[in-house]
């Protein structure tokens, strides 16, 4: 069986150098609502060393070095790492990663090495989300002022404490509703009805259910479909991004997808000047992408605003925030230049549209009325981080 780290592919001919002794001492600060702060005090060995090659032919092993790279340099933390050995099985942080093609004139087969800290396991850390709310701009808003969560379906022992060490409340949490995406059922959690002033959820799951649910950014190199279909399966044909700093294919759309709505987004570059936004939705009924429909400048709007820039970021596990100026091609405010926030959550049907501070307002008329079928109408960025909490510090 295939390792996988996070969603990246480990083939079985991975070779494990694990250290019996951890050479390796983190120094961790947490804070209830900060991200923790990891110090590396001595590097002598990692906890868990994997090499191993990507063979399968030019396009797909430069796919799956590219991604695990951009995985290592991610921001990314406590990613889970599992199927394989089940000794090997936990959570890490990707210390380092060394991939380079086998041939310097060729890009069919690659080399890579990991060395990964070992965070914990299912029986040492759960899993936890913190939510930190805020409201920006958003110009779509509608008075919705909920804030959510969202979980895998198959998450247990969902729980709100008031602190990562030594709570003194906790509840029991239960599911306002649970939404079916494309790769799997998530339930909604309501924080705003959490009794816990600045809450932590936390919660068990296993580590393979929640990376295919988790909102995700595509380069999709050229290809129409996520997935090339043959006679003996499919393949995805998308780049997994995990840099900010991704520079996407000749042709290429960059793709937000939470497996409830994708955007795709392809800003000119020097092979093809064309710029697009389009979007789909999956349909439980049919169990497939279906077009939005998005109005546009032939549907008789005044402008013709396209997408020119796309910048990511923040690519987070629960969360992935683009900021995309838009350029009036054609029409009565040609010329003109807007530009926008764009967030995605996980669970969300919509996009979170806002207003960077950078910008003033409002937004022009054609493009928001381009927008209007995607933007959501809540006004809170729930603000929500994944990360991991020590069960000795919560019992």
């Amino acid at each position: 069986m295939t390792t996988t780290i996070y969603t990246v592919l480990l083939p079985e001919a991975t070779t494990p150098q694990e250290r019996e002794s951890l050479a390796t001492e983190l120094a961790e600060q947490g804070i209830l609502n900060g991200d923790s702060i990891v110090d590396a005090l001595s590097t002598d060995s990692a906890d868990l060393s994997l090499t191993g090659q990507y063979a399968y032919g030019t396009y797909y092993s430069e796919l799956l070095a590219g991604e695990l790279e951009e995985l290592a340099n991610s921001q990314l933390s406590g990613v889970p790492l599992f199927d394989g050995a089940a000794a090997r099985a936990g959570y890490y942080e990707i210390a380092s990663a060394d991939v380079e093609p086998v041939h310097a004139g060729g890009r069919d087969i690659w080399e890579w090495g990991l060395s990964l800290t070992k965070k914990g396991t299912r029986k040492t850390h759960f899993r936890a989300v913190t939510p930190a709310p805020s409201e920006p701009t958003a110009p779509f808003g509608a008075g919705d002022a909920r804030t959510t969560a969202a979980l895998p379906a198959s998450a247990t022992l969902v729980r709100a404490l008031d602190s990562r060490s030594a709570p003194t409340e906790r509840v029991a949490l239960s599911p306002t509703e649970t939404v079916s995406g494309a790769y799997g059922d998530l339930d909604i959690y309501d924080v705003g009805a959490i009794s816990i002033e600045d809450p932590v959820i936390v919660y068990d799951a296993p580590k393979d259910a929640q990376p295919p649910v988790d909102v995700h950014a595509y380069d999709s190199r050229g290809r129409e479909s996520k997935y090339i279909t043959a006679d003996n399966g499919r393949v995805r044909a998308w780049q997994s991004v995990f840099d900010t700093a991704h520079e996407f294919a000749p042709s290429a759309e960059c793709v937000l997808e939470n497996g409830l709505l994708r955007v795709r987004l392809d800003e000119p570059d020097a092979g093809d000047q064309t710029a697009s936004l389009t979007a789909e939705r999956w349909d439980t009924a049919t169990d497939s992408w279906t077009t939005v429909d998005l109005p546009s400048y032939s549907d008789g709007l005044a402008t013709d605003w396209v997408p020119v820039d796309v910048d990511l970021t923040r690519i987070g596990q629960a969360s992935i925030h683009a900021l995309v100026e838009f350029e009036a091609v054609a029409g009565d405010a040609a010329g003109d230049i807007f530009r926008l926030d764009l967030r995605l959550f996980r669970g969300w049907s919509d996009v979170l549209v806002t207003i960077p501070p950078s910008e003033s307002g409002p937004v022009p008329p054609a493009l928001y009325d381009r927008l209007e079928p995607i933007a959501s109408g809540r006004v809170v960025d729930p603000g929500v981080e994944q990360t991991l909490v020590e069960r000795q510090e919560v019992r």
